[in-house]
């Protein structure tokens, strides 16, 4: 049975490898022919948005760094306010200062809530057009929680509505790292880390309408401790960055590791891995399919922020917030749209009016009790019946999208309404 899903795991990794490779050998002799006439499907959260202009949750496959984005102007139930001067690391072309080859980006900040002072601050040089070397220094709040809901999304909602939809930690610490682009289509990265984690706690309550969930406590990076210092290499393969593409078929896939086992000096001895594919397929001018593919393994012993969690917003829409947990997960979203959707006049995928989104949310997480490193152990436990299902349907503009998710029957759940601002895939 192990044998068995192991190989079900490569073969899901050989298509998709197979289907992006396919797509570059096309792409390429579409290039060598018309020049310059490259279209670029544009990765602004999938569809592009007057107000949300920045690279959000897609800034996972920009440039390597290891600690997630964050943004120099932000409001969370932790930092209450965060008024900061510099730029925002969601653009991966961002740089503050430009001194002999070397770019310079970060920022520095004031959180209301913490009554603190934060910083960011990054370095790197390129060499050719193929490599790239840099360092960061970090001492500021942060959250993995960017792929449920974008940042600046998760700020509005914070203040206005009083939903704070993000787990927040406190990284400190240094790195450096590298990256080895191959081409168009394929990027490796790396890095070395010294971070020390710590908890923070909720320091605000206060939105313009409705209490929402914001007086939710932030948990703890760990039941057993509120501070961790983790020596860890980050790696990192991506195919497709940019998501070129002719119009019909875009894909981009992730595959990311944290090692940070018995070989380094760490609080905590583990290995994390997971792969992200995000999918586009254009069914015709009015009609566009999506998928986001997850998956992640976590060997060792993990701190519990570290571990997977799946439910709500940007998940499973009709499962409680983050209600499945585990160090085994997979999850896929799948939506239709139907719309006005494309103008390549720019290169960009962008919404003409109103248009109708039909979806289907599947997942899937547990803690699974192994001694073996091979991150595709311990999914024996993983069956089809296994999967929670919610399906659901949204309207929306070019700006605010409105969706109702309900369980299928047999999943946990309830029936859920969202207002979404940038779904983020």
């Amino acid at each position: 049975m192990k044998q068995t899903y192991s190989l079900c795991v490569v073969a899901f990794l050989f298509l998709i490898s197979t289907s992006i490779s396919a797509q570059h050998k096309h792409n390429q002799r579409y290039h060598s022919i018309n020049g310059n006439y490259y279209k670029t499907f544009y990765q602004a959260n999938s569809l592009s948005y007057d107000l949300f202009d920045d690279y959000e949750y897609d800034n996972r496959f920009g440039s390597y760094r290891f600690l997630p984005t964050a943004q120099s102007i932000r409001y969370n139930r932790v930092d209450g306010l965060f008024v900061g001067l510099g730029s925002d690391f969601t653009n991966q072309h961002s740089e503050i200062l430009h001194i002999g080859g070397v770019e310079f980006d970060g920022f520095i900040g004031y959180s209301t809530g913490q009554k603190d002072w934060q910083y960011r601050a990054a370095a790197s040089k390129r060499f050719g057009q193929w490599l790239m070397f840099g360092g960061i220094l970090t001492n500021s709040s942060t959250t993995d929680d960017h792929w449920r809901t974008g940042l600046s999304e998760n700020s509005i909602t914070s203040l206005v509505a009083g939903y704070d939809y993000h787990d927040y930690y406190k990284a400190e610490g240094y790195g450096v790292f590298t990256e080895l682009e191959l081409g168009k289509f394929i990027s490796i990265g790396a890095s070395y880390n010294y971070t020390t984690y710590s908890t923070l706690q909720t320091n605000t309550e206060y939105s313009f309408f409705g209490d929402g969930n914001i007086t939710r406590i932030n948990p703890a990076i760990d039941a057993t401790t509120d501070i961790a210092t983790q020596e860890s290499i980050g790696l990192k393969l991506l195919l497709n960055k940019k998501g070129y593409t002719r119009g019909i078929i875009t894909n981009k896939l992730l595959v990311q590791a944290e090692l940070s086992d018995a070989a380094f000096n760490s609080d905590f001895n583990y290995n994390k891995f997971e792969i992200t594919s995000l999918n586009y397929i254009k069914l015709d001018q009015h009609t566009l399919f999506k998928m986001r593919l997850m998956a992640g393994s976590i060997t060792g012993e993990a701190p519990d922020f570290k571990n997977f969690a799946l439910g709500g917003i940007g998940s499973l829409r009709a499962t409680g917030f983050k209600f499945y947990r585990g160090n085994r997960m997979l999850m896929s979203n799948a939506e239709v749209i139907f719309g006005d959707l494309w103008d390549y006049d720019d290169g960009e995928l962008e919404i003409d009016g109103l248009y109708l989104t039909l979806f289907l949310d599947s997942g899937w997480s547990d803690f699974v009790s192994s001694n073996s490193n091979d991150p595709f152990s311990g999914f024996e436990s993983f069956g089809f019946n296994t999967l929670t299902h919610n399906i659901g349907a949204g309207i929306g503009t070019g700006f605010v999208r409105l969706e109702i998710a309900t369980p299928l029957s047999g999943s946990e759940g309830f029936t859920s309404l969202w207002v979404r601002l940038n779904p983020t895939f």
